[in-house]
């Protein structure tokens, strides 16, 4: 863990808990940074370095149903939510129990699902970050052609309605992405890196997450087309950079391009190479986010 780095049980409402981590004593504003789907805080104790480093107290979290926050259902391997809205009320108990206490600015910085949740954020909620900036944003998934896409999400709403909203899809599995080899893995191209995801799952199972269950997937797509329907993103005041990465095999860089074009301070900057995890990616394709990172909140520190 970086050096200051503080662990601690936020109690929700409902009875859940959630683990935070925060880092104090930054000069610089406050970043509040979240993973996507299977991640937890410990996979980017890098990334909080580096940004302690430059300045910034940081506050992140367990996503409820990942790491050591209260999972869903009996199977803990199970990557499941109810939707969407859980999520967006989880980060708003957050902001106000936790956020108070660190300095503003406040900006934001999230991956993959993380940022389908940031982005809703932003729209619903002007006033909580100065900027935002997103890695691999999951706003639009990326399939093989239409009919594929058709055909997952009718396959997603079919066994969701017939009650089988918790069962893994189709050819899931309870094994983590990150225990898969490297050489089949499709997030980076950097094995260092992770190597050392596998060894923080394997030091602690219970960090682990398995694929996304049925209800997962159709909660994700009802997410995707709120922010699709027409004129959403023009309601979306606070600026945004959007980093895609060249090589995912996850995310439509159409959705990310459309996206960027459609919100009125949002910018999209392209990781040449990169696979999915721009952040747990090779030094050159990082070194590459942190110069769109560095140069879009230092614009923002000027205004």
């Amino acid at each position: 863990m970086p050096e200051g780095g503080v662990a601690r049980w936020l109690a929700m409402p409902d009875g859940a808990r959630l683990r935070v981590f925060t880092w104090e004593g930054g000069s610089r504003g406050t970043v509040f940074f979240f993973g996507g789907r299977t991640e937890f805080v410990e996979k980017y104790f890098e990334v909080v370095g580096e940004l302690r480093m430059r300045g910034f107290s940081v506050v992140s979290l367990d996503w409820r149903g990942q790491g050591l926050s209260t999972r869903m259902l009996a199977d803990p391997r199970k990557g499941h939510i109810d939707d969407f809205s859980t999520f967006d009320r989880d980060l708003a108990h957050v902001m106000a129990e936790i956020a108070p206490g660190f300095p503003k600015p406040w900006f934001a910085l999230a991956h993959s699902m993380g940022g389908t949740v940031l982005l809703k954020a932003a729209h619903d909620h002007p006033d909580w970050f100065a900027g935002v900036v997103l890695s691999a944003p999951m706003l639009g998934l990326k399939f093989s052609g239409k009919a594929m896409a058709r055909t997952v999400r009718g396959i997603a709403t079919g066994l969701g309605s017939i009650g089988f909203g918790k069962r893994y899809l189709p050819g899931g599995t309870r094994k983590a992405a990150d225990e898969n080899p490297f050489e089949h893995n499709i997030l980076t191209h950097d094995e260092r890196r992770y190597a050392t995801l596998q060894a923080l799952i394997r030091a602690k199972p219970a960090l682990g997450l398995g694929s996304a269950t049925v209800g997962w997937l159709h909660a994700a797509f009802r997410a995707i087309d709120a922010m699709s329907a027409p004129g959403w993103l023009a309601k979306v005041r606070t600026p945004v950079l959007i980093c895609a990465a060249e090589r995912d095999s996850l995310i439509d860089g159409a959705a990310l391009r459309h996206a960027a074009s459609h919100l009125p301070a949002g910018e999209l900057v392209e990781i040449a190479e990169a696979r999915h995890e721009i952040l747990i990616e090779r030094d050159p394709c990082r070194a590459a986010f942190w110069d769109a990172f560095d140069r879009f909140i230092g614009e923002l520190e000027k205004n």
